[in-house]
C-alpha cells in the first residue's frame, strides 16, 4: 500500500498464483477494500497464468477489472498516451476515495510504471513517488519515464 494518497489507496501486487486466483486471491483484495484492479499481464501471460475469468469474477465482487496488456520490459513511447490516459483515470478513482491495485507478473516494472504515473498525476513529484512505490529502489526507466512526464506536463500545461 502507498502511503499518503487521503482518502483513496493505490497498491501494486504480483501476479496471481494460478487457477486459484478468482476464487481465494481475488476475494481477499475485495474483501481489503480494492475496488479497481488494473492488470497489466499480457493476453499470453493471463492465458499460462489460467486467468481467464478474472473479469467475471472481479465484476461478481463488485471490483472494477481493467486489462491494459503491457509487454515485460517496458512500455514502449508510442503507449505514452494511453498510459498517461489510464493513470489519469486511476488519480481519479483514488481522489475518490476508491482503492486502486496494479499489478503485472512480478509486481514491478509495469505496475510500479502504472502506479508511479498516477502519484505523477495526483500532484507527487516524480522522485517522491518512486520511493513510495519502490521503498527506495533505483529503476532508471520508470525514473526517466516520470521525470519525461512531468517536464512535459510543466511545459505543457
Amino acid at each position: 500500500m502507498i502511503a499518503g494518497l487521503g482518502s483513496g489507496q493505490l497498491a501494486t501486487i504480483v501476479h496471481p498464483r494460478g487457477d486459484g486466483w478468482e476464487a481465494e486471491e481475488l476475494t481477499a483484495l475485495a474483501d481489503t477494500g480494492v475496488s479497481v484492479l488494473v492488470s497489466a499481464l499480457t493476453n499470453v501471460e493471463q492465458q499460462r497464468l489460467g486467468l481467464g475469468g478474472t473479469a467475471a469474477t472481479a465484476a461478481a465482487l463488485g471490483v472494477d477489472f481493467v486489462s491494459f496488456p503491457a509487454a515485460e520490459g517496458g512500455i514502449p513511447r508510442e503507449e505514452a498516451a494511453k498510459v498517461v490516459g489510464l493513470a489519469g483515470r486511476l488519480a481519479a478513482q483514488v481522489r475518490a476515495g476508491r482503492f486502486v491495485a496494479t499489478q503485472c507478473f512480478g509486481g514491478v516494472g509495469r505496475s510500479t510504471l502504472l502506479a508511479c504515473t498516477t502519484l505523477v498525476l495526483l500532484g507527487i513529484a516524480p522522485g517522491d513517488a518512486l520511493r513510495r512505490v519502490t521503498g527506495g529502489s533505483d529503476m532508471p526507466i520508470t525514473r526517466d519515464w516520470l521525470y519525461e512526464l512531468s517536464a512535459h506536463r510543466v511545459t505543457h500545461l
